[in-house]
């Protein structure tokens, strides 16, 4: 089975920094930059068409938002971190 954010709680790299991963709740992590929030990264269920996880990513000040969905968490995360670097 390959490894989901579980495996990157407490840190994760990606483009030479390294990011905190801390679960919030079953399937759902918050992501920060040193002590800064970046948002959310979540998991959801597979569906009877395709029978695999998702993955979104949704950032900070807008949790209401509706994201699009990855079949891959390493992508979704680096989207939230993209996204808080612009």
């Amino acid at each position: 089975m390959e490894d989901g954010p579980e495996a990157a709680e407490g840190q994760y790299s990606y483009a030479g920094k390294t990011y905190r991963l801390e679960e919030q709740e079953s399937e759902r992590w918050r992501v920060y930059d040193g002590d800064t929030y970046l948002g959310t990264l979540a998991q959801t269920d597979a569906t009877s068409n395709e029978r695999w996880m998702h993955y979104s990513s949704t950032p900070a000040g807008d949790e209401g938002a509706s994201m699009p969905t990855t079949d891959d968490w390493h992508a979704a995360l680096r989207h939230l971190i993209d996204l808080a670097d612009e």
